[in-house]
């Protein structure tokens, strides 16, 4: 598949256009949350019964992915990690909470397994996890990784502070069972120049793990949440008239 600069530019304005309501007769109308900007690529030609084939990783972007300024993460810690984490603002669970969730009902184990992005685990609590949550962030692809794979494993204050910044620009891009790969690249308030930045580098990282590149790639599309998929290419977008 062909992929270029400008094609790329015009098709993710062409999306943030979409994200807008227009129905003739009316004024256009913009939804009221502050919609992600979301890429698709559909591979072709490559054999995902074989494991190295597949992908699992956690790539970190040129720019943040997210609106407000507080990754949506949990952080799993005991001591000092756990304290430290206590005064980011964001949510955590010690040993006695893992046990107490262990306790809970299968239904709210799985509430917990979606309500968070990322799950970021002091190394020494790592079996406890796996004990108690890996049937649960397994399925969704939540389990904390260690690098070079991920960066969800650290071992002291300082590593979780690295963590906190850096999940501000982390996605995970997975390609398993189906030859698609979808991921979010940045929020529609974004600057586009960022958006567009943030999309190169996911592009160029799922080319290098093919094995003949962007030959691989069988189409690509872009859309907002709720807008209209704009498919990468120049017989679309002349089709629209962007």
């Amino acid at each position: 598949m062909k992929v270029d600069d400008k094609l790329l530019k015009k098709s993710l304005n062409a999306a943030i256009n979409f994200s807008v309501i227009k129905k003739e007769g009316f004024k256009d109308k913009v939804r009221k949350f502050n919609e992600s900007i979301e890429l698709i690529i559909n591979i072709k030609d490559v054999n995902l019964k074989d494991p190295k084939n597949r992908i699992d990783k956690e790539i970190i972007l040129s720019n943040d992915v997210i609106a407000n300024d507080k990754p949506n993460i949990c952080i799993i810690a005991s001591d000092e990690i756990l304290l430290e984490a206590k005064k980011l603002g964001v949510d955590t669970l010690d040993s006695n909470g893992l046990v107490n969730l262990n306790n809970e009902e299968k239904k709210f184990k799985k509430k917990f397994a979606k309500k968070y992005d990322y799950f970021v685990v002091e190394d020494k609590m790592m079996r406890d996890v796996a004990r108690y949550l890996a049937r649960f962030l397994g399925p969704v692809g939540k389990m904390p990784k260690p690098f070079p794979t991920g960066y969800g494993i650290i071992s002291n204050p300082n590593d979780l502070k690295v963590a906190y910044e850096r999940y501000k620009r982390v996605i995970r891009i997975q390609m398993k069972k189906q030859p698609i790969i979808f991921v979010k690249i940045g929020k529609k308030s974004m600057d586009q120049e960022k958006l567009y930045d943030n999309m190169k580098t996911v592009i160029n990282f799922i080319a290098d793990q093919m094995p003949h590149k962007f030959n691989n790639f069988k189409s690509m599309y872009l859309k907002s949440t709720m807008g209209k998929p704009v498919k990468v290419t120049e017989e679309f977008l002349k089709s629209i008239e962007v």
